[in-house]
């Protein structure tokens, strides 16, 4: 990955003030008045995150503003509610890949169970009904409608896939739309549409999305591989140790050479889940081109997203967009 530093509250700037009010939303509009849940949902959302989903909505939204209007409640409500969408499907997450840590701290699965843990992405997708309710627009509850089919669709296509060297890449970045890139679309395609914008612009904010969304989660999986658990929050190589064959392990098993042999034997036979395979095939994965390729994949698809921008006015936020494209190639977490 390139070593240049970006700095994301700089991009974010021209929408602070918009972000603090998603923010405040988010840690004091809860629909459960008991204290312990009320505790609970505020520490998840105080954890923290970059807040990426959001401030691209809201950053989209200004974007694509017609002249002599402005952001209203509708935006923020839109914001708020794709961060809760994001939040619940982590919970469950956590969840159903037994994690211990998110972004640093321990996952609500592990601090109290699983039972309290999907009972509070429950709740936050409860909550995130109520917002879509909000918004009074049948075009955009259908939207978000199919951002939680891709989620739950998603998931279960990992899950079949597990331990499997059988992937190729259409059902990767098929995967990774649903997962990642569906929800990115939805808060940049919908805030055009609560700007009454046209067709075509509507489209190309939905095509930034889904670009921008893919190229984010190759990102992700690239972490995964070369990143450490103090960057990632997380444990490094948890992906390839629960049988998650993604982009890096993709190129090398490709190759079809001594590499890959080794590879696939690792995955088929579940070493990668011991600590020696695990470090083994993370070690494979450097040597054969893995990492290079898959940060050439990300730059197509950061390039994409940019592409997709030709479609907005000139303006502090579509730079903040297409620089947005840019910062995903250079973070490290």
């Amino acid at each position: 990955m390139q070593s240049t530093i970006v700095d994301l509250n700089q991009l974010l700037a021209p929408v602070k003030p918009e972000m603090q009010l998603v923010d405040t939303w988010l840690t004091s509009n809860l629909i459960d008045d008991n204290n312990f849940v009320s505790d609970l949902l505020s520490q998840v959302f105080k954890s923290g995150g970059k807040r990426l989903r959001p401030a691209l909505t809201i950053v989209s939204s200004k974007a694509s503003l017609k002249d002599g209007d402005e952001i209203s409640r509708l935006h923020i409500i839109l914001a708020v509610l794709t961060e809760l969408i994001h939040t619940a499907s982590l919970v469950h997450d956590d969840v159903i890949d037994q994690a211990s840590l998110r972004r640093g701290e321990s996952t609500v699965n592990k601090k109290w169970n699983d039972k309290l843990a999907v009972l509070i992405g429950d709740l936050l997708f409860a909550q995130a009904s109520i917002c879509l309710a909000r918004l009074m627009n049948p075009q955009i509850v259908g939207i978000y409608g199919q951002v939680l089919g891709d989620l739950c669709a998603g998931e279960i296509k990992q899950m079949r896939q597990q331990f499997s060297t059988s992937v190729d890449w259409d059902t990767y970045i098929r995967k990774s739309v649903n997962k990642t890139a569906s929800l990115f679309a939805a808060g940049c395609q919908s805030s055009a549409i609560l700007n009454r914008r046209e067709e075509d612009v509507v489209a190309s904010l939905k095509s930034y999305g889904v670009n921008l969304g893919v190229c984010f989660q190759i990102v992700d999986d690239l972490l995964d591989v070369t990143g450490n658990t103090d960057q990632l929050g997380k444990a490094a190589g948890s992906d390839l140790a629960n049988g998650v064959v993604t982009a890096p392990a993709l190129f090398v098993l490709e190759q079809n050479d001594a590499h890959a042999n080794r590879l696939k034997e690792l995955i088929n036979t579940r070493a990668v889940s011991e600590s020696d395979g695990l470090a083994e095939a993370l070690s494979i994965i450097c040597q054969a081109g893995g990492i290079e390729k898959t940060v050439q994949l990300a730059t197509k698809y950061a390039q994409a997203a940019k592409q997709n921008l030709d479609c907005l006015s000139a303006s502090t936020y579509k730079d903040s967009l297409a620089a947005i494209a840019d910062y995903l190639l250079v973070r490290t977490n």
